[in-house]
């Protein structure tokens, strides 16, 4: 069955007012997410030894996140995630990349926001080993949000050859 088709030339063949609010959308989009990176890495840093003492504590200057904490935190990531993944997995799903890599991209998308909501209370519940979900979660969710938001904007603004589109 041959997948349906949205636009003739995918996101090329919007309106350029259209195609502009999509990309002030993935602009602000990208921006967020590279400060998020920035924040998570300077309260947790990258190894699993770090990100375990960040939600665990340390048992000398940290201490160990409450219950109140995750729910806090788990309930604003487990809004915003979704939707922010929804839209802009849906225009990178708009694309005319291959079916295959796209659908890939936006499973491993949800895969690593699903271990990024997880991993602190595995962390602190279960094992302080989970932090490499962690890890494993920025590994899966950073790509997906990059090629989310670039893929589309090359193709909404750029031709094949690399030239600007009309």
């Amino acid at each position: 069955m041959k997948e349906f088709l949205y636009l003739r030339d995918g996101l090329r063949s919007l309106q350029p007012s259209t195609r502009l609010a999509y990309s002030l959308f993935l602009g602000f989009s990208l921006a967020s997410y590279g400060i998020m990176l920035a924040l998570g890495l300077t309260r947790s840093g990258v190894t699993p030894g770090s990100i375990a003492d960040y939600y665990a504590g340390d048992g000398i200057d940290r201490y160990p996140k409450s219950m109140g904490e995750l729910l806090e935190l788990t309930h604003f990531h487990l809004f915003a995630m979704p939707l922010i993944l929804f839209v802009m997995g849906h225009l990178f799903l708009m694309t005319c990349w291959p079916r295959k890599w796209k659908l890939a991209i936006v499973y491993s998308a949800f895969a690593g926001a699903a271990l990024d909501l997880a991993a602190p209370w595995l962390v602190i519940y279960v094992t302080r080993d989970a932090a490499l979900l962690k890890d494993l979660a920025r590994v899966l969710l950073a790509p997906a949000l990059v090629a989310f938001a670039l893929v589309p904007l090359w193709e909404m603004w750029l031709r094949s050859d690399g030239k600007l589109a009309r």
